[in-house]
C-alpha cells in the first residue's frame, strides 16, 4: 500500500509539473487580467514619477508609456512594480513580476538568464556643441587640441579618454554645470548621453548635437521577458507592440514627451 501510495504521488508531482511547464504565460496574464511590470521608477526620461495637471501622481516616461501600450494591446491592466533595478532579474525569474522594462540594457551576460524584445533604445554618446558650431566642429580633427567637457567618472568620460586623447579634457560632476560652461564659451564640446542631453536642451537652448562620430556600446534596451517555451508567446505579442509603436511613431513621440516632463522637472528642481 505505502509503496502503491509514493507511486501515486509521485505520478502527482510529475503530472503537476508537466502542467507547469506546458502552461502558457500569456493565457495567465490574460485570466489574471493584469499584466505586473518590473522597474526601478527613478530612472528619467526612461521611467520617473510625474504630477499630472489633476495634481496626481503617476509613473511617467517612453518606457511606462510602452509598457502601458502592451497592457492594452493585451487586454489587461498594467500593474507597476517598483522595487530596485538589482534585484529586477530575479524577480522575473521568481514569476513575481510579467516582463521588466527598466532601461535595462540586452547585455550578453544577461542573455543568459533572460530573454529580450527587440531592441527600442541605443545608448549613443554624442558630442553636444554650440549650435553655431555645428558646422565648425564635424571631426576629430576639428576639435583636436581643444578643450572638451564629460561627467566625472561617467562612461563619456571613458571614450573621451580612450577615443579623443588629444583633446583637453575637462571633468565636472554634473551635466547641467557642463552644459552651462559649453554655452559660456569655456568648452568646445560635451560628450553627453542623446537622451539625457535632449531634456537638457529644453532647458539650455542654442546647443545641438555635432556629427563628430563617437563609438558607443552596441547591446540596446529592451523588455525582458523569462526564458521558457511558457513565454515565448507573451515575448511574441510583445515585440509585436515594440515594433508597431516604432514604426508609427507613436514611441518617438513617448520620449518626447518623457523628455519634456523632464525638463519641466529639472527646472523645478533648479528654481527656476
Amino acid at each position: 500500500m505505502k509503496k502503491l501510495l509514493s507511486i501515486l504521488i509521485a505520478m502527482t508531482l510529475l503530472a503537476t509539473c508537466a502542467a507547469s511547464a506546458s502552461a502558457d504565460t500569456l493565457d495567465e496574464i490574460k485570466e489574471a487580467g493584469k499584466l505586473v511590470v518590473g522597474t526601478q521608477v527613478s530612472f528619467a526620461p526612461f521611467e520617473f514619477y510625474f504630477v499630472d495637471e489633476n495634481g496626481e501622481e503617476y509613473a511617467a516616461g517612453f518606457e511606462m508609456e510602452l509598457a502601458r501600450q502592451i497592457a492594452a494591446d493585451l487586454g489587461v491592466e498594467l500593474e507597476i512594480a517598483d522595487q530596485q533595478f538589482a534585484g529586477l532579474i530575479t524577480a522575473l525569474m521568481a514569476g513575481e513580476v510579467d516582463i521588466v522594462l527598466a532601461g535595462m540594457t540586452a547585455t550578453d551576460e544577461r542573455r543568459q538568464a533572460v530573454d529580450f524584445s527587440e531592441t527600442y533604445y541605443v545608448g549613443e554618446q554624442p558630442f553636444v556643441v554650440r549650435a553655431e558650431d555645428v558646422e565648425k566642429y564635424k571631426t576629430y580633427d576639428d576639435i583636436k587640441g581643444l578643450v572638451i567637457g564629460a561627467q566625472t567618472g561617467s562612461i563619456q568620460q571613458t571614450i573621451a579618454e580612450e577615443q579623443f586623447p588629444e583633446c583637453e579634457l575637462l571633468l565636472l560632476p554634473t551635466v547641467p554645470t557642463l552644459l552651462m560652461e559649453l554655452a559660456n564659451g569655456n568648452v568646445e564640446a560635451v560628450l553627453c548621453s542623446k537622451i539625457v542631453a535632449t531634456s537638457y536642451m529644453n532647458i539650455y537652448p542654442g546647443l545641438a548635437f555635432s556629427e563628430i562620430p563617437v563609438e558607443s556600446a552596441t547591446n540596446g534596451v529592451g523588455v525582458a521577458v523569462a526564458k521558457g517555451e511558457e513565454n515565448a508567446s507573451l515575448l511574441a505579442a510583445v515585440n509585436e507592440t515594440v515594433a508597431r509603436v516604432k514604426a508609427d511613431g507613436t514611441y518617438d513621440a513617448w520620449v518626447e514627451e518623457a523628455c519634456a516632463q523632464q525638463a519641466e522637472l529639472l527646472k523645478e528642481s533648479e528654481g527656476e
